[in-house]
């Protein structure tokens, strides 16, 4: 899907805060949570994520519908 993109939210003392939105655009990005910002997941791949996590699909259904989704992933970026 081109152009979907995946940001993820950080407070400015350099934590995540769990929260991730899928989006097409950077402009529907929704603001973030007080003292955070939203940056780019650069190693982001969609194929790769679906395969790894099937359940994505409605996720990003919803983001193709809305323009953005907002989710709570707890778990390690770096991976």
């Amino acid at each position: 899907m081109p152009g979907l993109r995946r940001y993820v939210e950080w407070t400015n003392r350099g934590r995540r805060t769990d929260r991730v939105v899928y989006v097409l655009k950077e402009w529907d990005l929704p603001k973030p949570l007080p003292g955070a910002e939203w940056q780019l997941d650069t190693k982001f791949n969609l194929a790769n994520e679906l395969l790894r996590d099937p359940e994505l699909k409605s996720v990003l259904k919803a983001a193709l519908e809305k323009g953005s989704e907002v989710v709570i992933q707890k778990r390690r970026w770096d991976e």
